[in-house]
C-alpha cells in the first residue's frame, strides 16, 4: 500500500489505470493529513494495476494508493494487514479484497484481531507470539539481504505550539541580532508576562507582547553591547494544563508538609 504523493506511484502505476490514479490523487490533495487519517471516516483508494512479491514467501501482491497512507509518516508503503488492523480490515472490506488470519483469536469474519495470539498460516512463524514472530522475519530478511534492521517510527509529529497573543505562559528564549537564539537564565526564571493597559494588534502578525518594547528589546548582560528581542509567541493553554499539577506538588511540599508532619 502506497501513499498516493509516493514517488513510486507514477513509476510503477499501468497503463491501464494511469488516469484513474491521476484522478484520484488530484481528489486526495483537498483532504488535510487529520481528515486523511480520520478512524471514523470511509476508507478511499485505487489499485495502481502493479504488482509486488512478498520476499518472504513469494506471494504476488496487489499493489494499492490509499488516503489513510501518509508520505510524511515513516517511509510512506505499508505491508497492510487486514486480519489485524483495524484501517486496513476497513479497506479489504470496501474494496472486497483478501482477508488472510494470520494470528489466531479473533473472529476476522465480524472485526480485525489485533490482540497477540500464536501465527498461523505463516510457514516458519507458525506458532510464534507477535514480538518473537516481527524478531524472526526480520532476522531472516536481513541473513536473506531482503530487507534492512528494523527501524522504531515514532506517531510523534509536528506541532505548532507557539500562539500569537498576550496571555499565555511566555517562551523563555531571546533572538539575538547576531542571528543567534539562547534560553533566558534561571536567574529570570520564571519569566512573567509584562504589566501593560495597552493590548492591541502588532500589525505585523506578531503576538501583542511585540508592542512593548522595553520588555521585548533587551542587552546581552555579559557583554552589554549585544541587543537582542524575546519571543514575543505565547505558550498554548495545553502547556498549562499539562504542567500546573508540578506547582501543587511544589506547594504541598514545601508550605503544607510541615503543618502534616506536625
Amino acid at each position: 500500500m502506497l501513499a498516493p504523493e509516493h514517488a513510486l506511484v507514477e513509476k510503477i502505476t499501468s497503463d491501464a489505470q494511469k488516469e484513474a490514479v491521476k484522478a484520484y490523487i488530484k481528489e486526495i490533495q483537498s483532504k488535510s493529513d487529520l481528515e486523511r487519517t480520520d478512524l471514523a471516516k470511509k476508507k478511499t483508494g485505487i489499485f495502481t494495476g502493479a504488482y509486488a512479491i512478498n520476499p518472504l514467501n513469494g506471494e504476488k501482491m496487489p499493489i494499492w494508493i490509499a488516503d489513510y497512507v501518509l508520505a510524511t509518516y515513516g517511509t510512506g508503503a505499508i505491508m497492510a494487514v487486514p486480519a489485524h488492523d483495524e484501517r486496513d480490515y476497513e479497506f479489504a472490506k470496501t474494496f472486497d479484497l483478501p482477508i488472510k488470519e494470520v494470528v489466531e483469536g479473533g473472529d476476522i469474519e465480524k472485526e480485525a484481531y489485533t490482540g497477540d495470539g500464536k501465527h498461523i498460516n505463516s510457514d516458519f512463524l507458525n506458532g510464534l507470539g507477535k514480538e518473537e514472530a516481527i524478531e524472526k522475519a526480520i532476522a531472516w530478511l536481513e541473513e536473506h539481504q531482503k530487507g534492512e534492521k528494523k527501524k522504531v517510527t515514532y506517531r510523534l509529529r509536528d506541532w505548532l505550539f507557539s500562539r500569537q497573543r498576550y496571555w499565555g505562559e511566555p517562551i523563555p528564549i531571546i533572538h539575538w541580532e547576531d542571528g543567534t537564539s539562547s534560553a533566558v537564565s534561571e536567574e529570570e526564571l520564571p519569566l512573567i508576562l509584562p504589566k501593560t493597559t495597552e493590548i492591541k494588534p502588532s500589525g505585523t502578525g506578531e503576538s501583542p507582547l511585540a508592542n512593548i518594547k522595553d520588555w521585548v528589546e533587551v542587552v546581552d548582560p555579559v557583554t552589554g553591547k549585544k541587543k537582542g528581542r524575546r519571543e514575543t509567541n505565547t505558550m498554548p493553554q495545553w502547556a498549562g494544563s499539562c504542567w500546573y499539577f508540578y506547582v501543587i506538588l511544589i506547594l504541598i511540599t514545601q508550605k503544607s508538609l510541615p503543618l502534616l508532619k506536625s
